[in-house]
Order: structure tokens, then C-alpha cells, then sequence
């Protein structure tokens, strides 16, 4: 064997070693996006539950401005009956 054949031997395992360690780096790149995409996938999924709970008891704990609304008109409308059914003058003219 001459030298240039041992460079060529060596040059070839050189370039194969280094292809072989970057398919293993690509591999793990690889393997940890897909076991980082499963996590991601279970919490997107917790968020999601936490969502349709909080959708599920907003009704019951909050009060929409509407209807917030509409019961102080209701409890306006039945304090001023009470107040003019009273007889009560409010203003010092009869109207």
C-alpha cells in the first residue's frame, strides 16, 4: 500500500465517523422534539380541560353586566311603586 492509498483509508473513516456522529446528533434532535411535542400535547390538553371547567362555572359565579342591568332596573322600577304608592312627595309639586 502506498502513502496515498492510507491517506485516502484514513480520510474515508474520518468522513464516516463524522457522518455516523452526525446521524446520531440528528437521531437525539430527532427524539427530543418528539418527546418535547408529547409533553407540549398534555399540558395543551390540561389548558384545554381548565378552560371548559372555568366556561362550565363562569355562569354560575358571575353575574353578566345585562343581567346586572336588568335587575337593578327591576328592583328601581319596584322602589318606585312602593315610593309613589306611598304617597310620598318627592319633589315639593304634585306632577
Amino acid at each position: 500500500m502506498d502513502s496515498a492509498a492510507i491517506v485516502m483509508y484514513v480520510f474515508q473513516t474520518i468522513i464516516t465517523i463524522m457522518i455516523g456522529l452526525v446521524g446520531w446528533g440528528v437521531k437525539n434532535a430527532i427524539s427530543d422534539l418528539k418527546s418535547s411535542n408529547r409533553k407540549n400535547a398534555e399540558r395543551i390538553a390540561e389548558v384545554e380541560e381548565k378552560v371548559n371547567d372555568l366556561k362550565a362555572d363562569l355562569p354560575l359565579i358571575y353575574v353578566t353586566r345585562e343581567d346586572y342591568i336588568r335587575v337593578m332596573n327591576k328592583i328601581e322600577d319596584k322602589l318606585d311603586r312602593i315610593l309613589y304608592s306611598s304617597g310620598i312627595n318627592t319633589g315639593g309639586r304634585d306632577d
